[in-house]
């Protein structure tokens, strides 16, 4: 069967509320409880419709996963602080006020079991690392931060207690928490350059 033009309202609109029915499963019961019969159900749109604008339901669920991918904007403050205290408290709304913040036990669950996912997981954790990446390189060339630290640990070590917090203890994931393990991450990192030799070896 020939397939209606992209453009066509009725394709927009039935697709529209195939994806958003998607996104709301995948937060309810996870990539494996997001079957096509099961969008269908939700969305109210047949599965032959569904069927003719994705192959199957992994397409389905990469694609409903992309709407919610935002490119997150690069902070310049002036100091290193600043910019980190933008984007981890940027970090800490998205993951607890975001559509996405639901969504994200379910990427890194089926990132655990389809290589397809794993990759889309790698490219949404690439899309937040650039922003502090760009961050973090600007510090260095303002002698705020010592050439010496790797940036992905400094990531790791800023958004580990975030993701932690969230989705493992339960605590409360606000401002004030992400200020506290910003300062905290600094503290370090400048005690380290002081003392190079003291920090343990890998």
């Amino acid at each position: 069967m020939k397939r209606a033009p992209a453009t066509d309202p009725r394709v927009i609109r039935s697709r529209a509320s195939v994806l958003a029915a998607a996104l709301e499963l995948m937060s309810e019961k996870g990539i494996a409880g997001t079957t096509i019969e099961a969008v269908a159900a939700r969305s109210g749109i047949a599965k032959t419709t569904i069927y003719r604008q994705w192959d199957n339901q992994q397409a389905l669920a990469l694609d409903a996963f992309a709407t919610l991918l935002n490119t997150a904007p690069t902070p310049d403050t002036g100091t290193l602080r600043g910019d980190l205290l933008e984007l981890i408290r940027g970090l800490a709304q998205a993951l607890t006020a975001s559509p996405a913040a639901a969504l994200m036990p379910a990427l890194i669950d089926a990132a655990e079991r389809n290589p397809t996912f794993a990759a889309v997981h790698h490219q949404e954790a690439a899309r937040r690392h650039k922003a502090a990446s760009t961050a973090l390189t600007r510090a260095v060339h303002r002698g705020e931060l010592s050439p010496d630290a790797d940036p992905a640990d400094v990531i790791d070590l800023l958004a580990g207690p975030i993701f932690y917090r969230r989705y493992v203890s339960r605590g409360e994931v606000d401002e004030t928490f992400a200020d506290l393990v910003v300062d905290h991450v600094l503290t370090g990192l400048h005690a380290r350059a002081r003392h190079p030799h003291s920090a343990p070896r890998r």
